[in-house]
């Protein structure tokens, strides 16, 4: 065992990382949410406005029997980025996040951001460029902030409303928080077609979490019932426990050593190391140890004295990771972006002879994000723009998707 730990580390050391970023594939990357919470207890902040609030009371009961998670509510009814003279969420969440600690925060609004916002003497549409300048930096600013407090963030979109007018301004707010996210590291996370009927519509009932048609949203066709924001919650359920699995599995790789080197191998902060303890002036010094030989005992075979992990009953053999190892490790590709960004899609084709052809595309294999040619805004790059918003590009003449007849 010992002997496959030198290997691997050998073949770490050994990669060149231009081959492994050629390649496409980053053979290091760190999990979205930390594996090593503040007191081995993950906790989950919930914010939002009225809808947040529904969003807690779900969360809080999917999580309740995990002892190691802890869901609080901060959220605030009768809130959201339109109006901040009320009460300004940027503001709060810096004071929020100076108090306390959290390692994943999830986030729901707008529930009252449909009345636009107040730029001097006049109000600015929900819709118009204005108004998505206004918004877009408003909440941006929120991921940033909670961002650079290490967190790890889940912004739920906004569900089909009854309402024709509140329907099409969620979908317009929809657009801002999932370019947001994707840009600033956050992950969205749809909830549309979760409480719509076979056609596509708004419907009031539906499969609750034990598969049974029941009541699912309030009369006002904006609110859930207390069975809808159980469902609501299960799709930010079910990235938080994918992710917190991907964690506890970074946590428990035994090549990774202490937390100390594998923070150093997964690019993260190392704490500062204690200061030595010096002995009294007057203290007198302790004798120094005897050789083997000194003692009358044969000398021991030299041998690399290397650290053991503990797993189950067996040690594992894990050697230091030299500085040029570390840096070898950190440049094997992109590691923060990917935390972040949605899994890969898998294409699939039917070849001669029983053969099927797979490939996949991901953020990390988009051409535009690998060329060395002036790169396009995420928001306008086709990995984005095609599956993460669904549109379909304009084809080019002669290529296989372009239909124009005549042809050119």
């Amino acid at each position: 065992m010992a002997a496959a730990a030198f290997l691997a580390v050998a073949t770490l050391a050994g990669l060149a990382p231009g081959n492994a970023l050629a390649q496409g594939v980053s053979q290091l990357q760190r999990s979205y949410i930390t594996p090593f919470p503040s007191g081995d207890r993950y906790r989950v902040v919930v914010l939002g406005d009225s809808l947040g609030d529904g969003m807690w009371s779900g969360l809080y009961r999917a999580f309740e029997e995990d002892k190691n998670i802890e869901v609080v509510k901060r959220s605030k009814v009768s809130t959201g980025f339109s109006r901040t003279d009320n009460y300004d969420w940027n503001t709060e969440l810096a004071l929020l996040l100076k108090d306390e600690k959290y390692q994943v925060a999830v986030v729901m609004f707008g529930a009252n951001d449909g009345a636009g916002i107040r730029s001097g003497k006049e109000w600015l549409k929900v819709g118009t460029d204005a108004w998505r300048d206004a918004y877009g930096e408003r909440v941006e600013a929120f991921i940033k902030k909670l961002r650079a407090a290490k967190i790890a963030v889940y912004w739920v979109g906004l569900p089909v409303m009854r309402s024709p007018n509140q329907s099409s301004d969620a979908e317009i707010m929809n657009e801002v928080f999932r370019e947001k996210a994707f840009i600033n590291g956050a992950k969205f996370i749809d909830s549309w077609s979760g409480f719509t009927d076979e056609s596509g519509r708004y419907s009031a009932y539906g499969p609750d979490m034990t598969g049974q048609v029941r009541r699912l949203r309030e009369d006002d066709g904006t609110h859930f019932t207390m069975r809808g924001y159980l469902k609501l919650a299960h799709f930010a359920e079910k990235e938080i426990r994918r992710d917190l699995t991907l964690a506890k599995q970074e946590r428990n790789i035994p090549l990774a050593g202490s937390e100390d080197e594998q923070a150093k191998v997964m690019g993260r902060e190392v704490a500062p190391a204690k200061a030595p303890v010096v002995a009294a002036p007057d203290a007198a010094p302790s004798p120094a140890p005897q050789s083997a030989e000194e003692q009358g005992q044969p000398a021991p075979t030299q041998t690399a004295q290397l650290p053991s992990t503990r797993v189950g009953e067996v040690d594992v053999l894990r050697p230091d990771l030299s500085d040029p190892s570390l840096q070898a490790a950190q440049t094997l590709g992109p590691q923060a972006p990917a935390g972040s960004m949605p899994d890969s899609e898998m294409i699939s084709a039917d070849l001669n002879g029983e053969l099927t052809a797979l490939a996949s595309i991901s953020s990390v294999s988009d051409p535009s994000l690998a060329s060395s040619k002036p790169r396009l805004p995420l928001a306008q790059r086709p990995y984005y723009r095609v599956l993460i918003k669904g549109e379909q590009l304009e084809p080019k003449d002669g290529r296989a998707d372009d239909f124009a007849w005549p042809p050119g």
